[in-house]
């Protein structure tokens, strides 16, 4: 690897990385203030705040480093900082999304009634338990590389669940046979779950090559398609709550319609 074949090969994808980037983080940032703010604090949009923490997390990681890329000189302490950070904040954000739809398909079955579905604390430490998991793993992945066989078990685990929610929220979409189901929510995940796979596999490919040597950063197809996945979502959650009832164009009422009557899974 040398800065030569970077600039030749891969150069012409990081305006477009970047422009991806800022979205991503701007509709995050957005995610984050109206959710902290504006909107009423209930245990779905617990999960949502996480996920928008760890996705304006990888983006800010990214444009960094697109920066760091940018310095041939640069050194290879904090080329090897980021690529951690990069995959801690990947991490936590497959762990979120992936708890994220599995609550809120068992939100619509028989088994939510078991009262550890209605607690206050359930989601937080939830939360709180997947980001210190994340943090190990990457930790753990940078001083044993062999561990990579956790992360692709738990990447294959996490999409795993990610079609049987999809598939329970769609036939509970298509039946209704036990409860109404979150409607507004499956119009965020459905896409969500669906667009996961095409974006992320290429990047977990990437990092299965780069694991084993962290002081390396390499710009290829797999890192905007990873950057549209996480900016993805606030337009998910602005597309499902504008069109909910009358359209508007209005963001915090979008995210109100979509998480503000939302109860207790």
């Amino acid at each position: 690897y040398n800065w030569s074949d970077c600039e030749s090969s891969h150069l012409s994808q990081v305006p477009v990385t970047l422009l991806t980037c800022l979205s991503g983080m701007v509709g995050n940032g957005a995610v984050l203030w109206l959710l902290g703010f504006r909107v009423r604090r209930n245990p779905v949009t617990t999960f949502v705040l996480n996920l928008a923490v760890a996705d304006l997390t990888f983006l800010l990681s990214i444009t960094i480093a697109l920066g760091v890329i940018c310095v041939p000189e640069s050194s290879q302490g904090v080329t090897t900082m980021l690529n951690v950070t990069i995959l801690f904040a990947f991490t936590a954000s497959v762990y979120l999304l992936t708890a994220f739809c599995a609550v809120t398909a068992l939100s619509v079955l028989p088994v939510s009634r078991c009262p550890c579905h209605h607690s206050q604390c359930f989601p937080v430490l939830l939360c709180a338990l997947l980001w210190v998991l994340s943090f190990l793993f990457a930790v753990t992945l940078y001083f044993h590389p062999p561990a990579l066989f956790a992360f692709v078990l738990s990447y294959l685990l996490s999409v795993l669940t990610l079609i049987c929610s999809a598939l329970t929220l769609l036939a509970v979409v298509l039946c209704c046979s036990w409860k109404q189901p979150p409607g507004k929510l499956c119009a965020v995940i459905l896409p969500a779950v669906i667009f996961f796979p095409f974006f992320t596999a290429h990047f977990g490919y990437w990092l299965f090559l780069r694991v084993f040597d962290f002081s390396v950063f390499v710009l290829n197809v797999s890192l905007p398609l990873a950057c549209a996945n996480s900016s993805i979502h606030p337009l998910l959650y602005f597309l499902a709550g504008s069109c909910a009832r009358k359209f508007t164009l209005s963001v915090s009422v979008a995210l109100q319609r979509v998480f503000d009557d939302v109860t207790e899974p």
